[in-house]
This record gives structure tokens, C-alpha cells and sequence, in this order.
């Protein structure tokens, strides 16, 4: 049986709401911010907060709660679309914070918003061809720190990382199947050089209410193709799952899936988190599925669907096992979410350097 072990997460303890940022900018009102996207505040990275500390942190809770050995651990792949290094990996450096043996096959996944659900693909790949006994599948991002000022992005823009041991001894959740869908389309993307992830402006929605084309052809289209697909390869239906998650970029994002695909308010309410944190990118549907986890009983099944803009869609079916009882984080997610420190946007504008210091002055 084929699943997972154990699960880890972490989040930054700063946070804004989007009335601060909204006292900046005065750009959108705030009724469309917290009504119509279902925002109410994002992470604030601290200076020596990235990608690399929030997947360590993370990956040490997944490994604890799995009780299983570092040294069976043969494969880690970590996925994320900020990436602190243009050219250096970043899973090499939590692989040995970690403590991991060397003898490790290891990298980077980049594939946007959908890079934690992929990095888990290629650890069951990985399992299922006997090229690795156990892997640690990761999705971190710090998308505020590439969020432009002034933009829709930086209300939505946050950070997090959770963490997935994937193995066969004694899983906590089989996962009784994956299948993705995967299209190139521009709606976000940071070339080389770029400090700030772009858009086209065409993927949220407006002010009035609107749901705009690249939404329906992106999100929308991916996401139920996978969806369909997969419930139709396992001949399941949408009644046969007590929860459901999907990549949440806004907090009413799985809203606007749910009933295309069948699912109701109730499936989907537990797995909601982005009305709390904001977009946490390759973490998003992630912290979605731990939130869950973290009160799921035996032989319930959970349906996972990620989306990565410009990447596609991952689909997972998962069914608890009574494996799950003492092997989860010792504080749940939601009180994770709960401890915080809400911060002025002064403060988060210089924690995520938004405007960087001249190192090397040439005068004092």
C-alpha cells in the first residue's frame, strides 16, 4: 500500500491584513477583497525566512510524525516557483539540514503552483519502480517576497511549506491514485532576471464581480480535467469523498470548482485555507490537505487537486487508514494559523526587501 507516512507544515508567525495594504494603495475596495476573493491576511516572511527554512522546518515535523528512520529516506524533491538561487539547488541544502544520508536521489521541482503535488508524483514513481524506498516530497513558497507593489498579487501573495513522507510502511493515507493534466498558458510567470512574478491581469476577477477568460481556461479548465479524469479511471464519484481540496490562489477559489465538479460547501470548507494565510503557491494545496488530515478518520476519503499557472493540474485520491491515530503533528495547523503577530506594511515592505540597501556605499 502505497502512501503517506507522515506530514509536517509550517508558516511564518508574521502577518497584514489586506486593510493595511489597502491603506497604501487604496487600489481596490475592500468589500472586493474580502467578499468576492475572500481574503483577510497573507504571511510576512521575516528577513531570514525563505523557501529553504519553511520546507527544513516542515520536512523535521513530516520526519517526526512518520517515525520512520532518516537513513531510509532515498529520494527528497522539493518543489517551488521561488526558488531563492537562479542556478543553485535548494533541496541539496534541506537534505543535509535534515540530516539525510548523501546517498539520496534530490532537486528541485519548478512547476509553479503545482510543484509540491508533482514532487509528490515523482517519489511515488520513484516507490512504485523500486528505485527508492521512501521519499520526502516538500512544496515551499515565499510568493510575497515577488510580489510587485500595488498589484492584486501582493493582497493574495503569501508563504508556507508542507511536507510529505512517502513510503509503504504503515501509511497514514493510501493514495489510491493520481492523474494530472497539463497545458502551457501565460497568466503568471518571472523570466530570468525578473525580481517580480507578472500576470496578464486577466486570472482573479474584477472589482464587479466578473470572472475573467484566463480564469475559465486556466484554473477552471485544468483542474476539472484531471478531476474527471481521475474519478473516472478509479469509478468514484464526487458523494464518495467526505472532504476536497484545491489550489486556493484567493480564498473563494474553491468555490468556483466545487460545483462544476459536483462537490459541496461542506466537502470543501476543512481544506480551505487561503481566507486565512493567502496563496501559498506550491504549499497551498498542501496545507489544504494537512488541515484536513489533521481530522480525518479511518476509511474517509479526501480528494486533492492542485494547479500550477502555466503547468497545469494533479489530481490525488487518498483513503485514511487507522494508521493515522499518533502520527500526527502534536499542534494542528489550525493552530499554527492561529499564532501570529500582525505586522504594518513599513515592516513587511522591509522584511521581504522590497527595496534594497546600498551595501557598498560610497559615502557615509
Amino acid at each position: 500500500m502505497l502512501g503517506i507516512l507522515g506530514y509536517g507544515y509550517f508558516v511564518p508567525y508574521l502577518r497584514i491584513k489586506v486593510e493595511e495594504i489597502n491603506s497604501v494603495w487604496r487600489n481596490y475596495p475592500i468589500s472586493f477583497l474580502k467578499e468576492k476573493l475572500g481574503l483577510s491576511e497573507r504571511a510576512v516572511l521575516q528577513p531570514n525566512e525563505d523557501v529553504i527554512t519553511l520546507a527544513i522546518a516542515a520536512s523535521k515535523s513530516a520526519i517526526k510524525n512518520s517515525k520512520i528512520e532518516r537513513e531510509k529516506i532515498d529520494a527528497l524533491y522539493l518543489g517551488t516557483c521561488t526558488n531563492p538561487y537562479d542556478s543553485k539547488p535548494s533541496a541539496t541544502i534541506v537534505a543535509e539540514a535534515l540530516g539525510l544520508s548523501p546517498y539520496l536521489m534530490c532537486g528541485d521541482v519548478q512547476f509553479s503552483g503545482k510543484s509540491g503535488t508533482a514532487a509528490i508524483q515523482i517519489c511515488m514513481g520513484l516507490i512504485e519502480s523500486k528505485m527508492a524506498s521512501c521519499g520526502l516530497a516538500i512544496g515551499s513558497d515565499a510568493l510575497n517576497r515577488h510580489a510587485c507593489p500595488g498589484r492584486l498579487f501582493e493582497y493574495e501573495a503569501s508563504a508556507g511549506a508542507a511536507s510529505f513522507v512517502i513510503g509503504r510502511e504503515e501509511p497514514i493515507a493510501e493514495i489510491e491514485g493520481t492523474c494530472s493534466y497539463a497545458s502551457d498558458i501565460s497568466e503568471f510567470w518571472r523570466i530570468e532576471g525578473d525580481r517580480y512574478i507578472q500576470s496578464t491581469g486577466l486570472s482573479s476577477g474584477s472589482p464587479s464581480g466578473d470572472v475573467y477568460p484566463m480564469w475559465e481556461v486556466g484554473y477552471v479548465e485544468h483542474v476539472t480535467h484531471a478531476s474527471k479524469s481521475l474519478m473516472q479511471k478509479l469509478g468514484l464519484k464526487p458523494e464518495d469523498y467526505s472532504y476536497s481540496i484545491f489550489q486556493q490562489p484567493f480564498g473563494t477559489a474553491s468555490r468556483h470548482i466545487m460545483g462544476r465538479l459536483g462537490f459541496t460547501e461542506k466537502q470543501v470548507k476543512l481544506g480551505t485555507i487561503a481566507n486565512i494565510i493567502g496563496d501559498c503557491g506550491a504549499a497551498s494545496a498542501l496545507l489544504g490537505l494537512a488541515n484536513v488530515l489533521d481530522s480525518a478518520k479511518p476509511d474517509e476519503r479526501i480528494f486533492v487537486a492542485s494547479y500550477g499557472f502555466g503547468g497545469g493540474s494533479d489530481a490525488f485520491s487518498l483513503k485514511v487508514t487507522s494508521h493515522i491515530d499518533g502520527k500526527r503533528p502534536e499542534v494542528p495547523l489550525k493552530e499554527i494559523l492561529e499564532r501570529k503577530e500582525l505586522v504594518s506594511y513599513a515592516d513587511a515592505t522591509r522584511n521581504e526587501y522590497k527595496y534594497l540597501q546600498d551595501l557598498n556605499p560610497t559615502f557615509l
